[in-house]
C-alpha cells in the first residue's frame, strides 16, 4: 500500500489535470486562470496579493496569469480612488461567464470524484 502522501499527491495531481485539461478543451483557459476565477467569483475587487496568497501563486506568476487573462477581456484592473500603488481586479461580464462555467467544471469533477463514496464517508471527508 502507498503512503498517505502519495495517495494524496496522486489524487491532487489527477484531479488538477482533469480539470486544466477541461478548462483548456471548453473554455480556452490556461493553467492558473481556473483558479484565480473560483476566487474572483467570490472576492470581486481583490488585490493581486490578496489573490495570489489564496490560490498559492507566487506573485510574479499571478502577473502574468492576470495579463493573459486581461488581454481575453476576463478581468479588468484598476488602481482604487487616490492610491496609484495598489490593482484591484474585477471579473468582467465575459469572465463572470467563465467563472460560472468553471463553477460547473469543479462542481463535474468533485462529483465524478466522489461518485464511489457514501453519504457518511462524504460528509466525513
Amino acid at each position: 500500500m502507498h503512503s498517505l502522501h502519495y495517495l494524496l499527491m496522486k489524487t491532487h495531481t489527477t484531479f488538477s489535470r482533469r480539470v486544466v485539461t477541461r478548462a483548456q478543451r471548453e473554455l480556452g483557459l490556461s493553467p492558473g486562470q481556473p483558479k484565480v476565477l473560483d476566487f474572483l467569483i467570490d472576492h470581486p475587487g481583490c488585490d493581486q496579493k490578496t489573490i495570489a496568497a489564496h490560490c498559492e501563486i507566487e506573485q510574479a506568476t499571478l502577473g502574468s496569469i492576470l495579463l493573459r487573462m486581461e488581454e481575453k477581456g476576463l478581468i479588468q484592473r484598476q488602481h482604487p480612488p487616490g492610491n496609484r500603488r495598489s490593482l484591484l481586479v474585477d471579473l468582467t461580464d465575459q469572465g463572470q461567464a467563465a467563472a460560472q462555467a468553471m463553477a460547473e467544471i469543479f462542481q463535474a469533477e468533485e462529483a465524478a470524484a466522489t461518485s464511489r463514496l457514501t453519504p457518511e464517508q462524504l460528509a466525513e471527508l
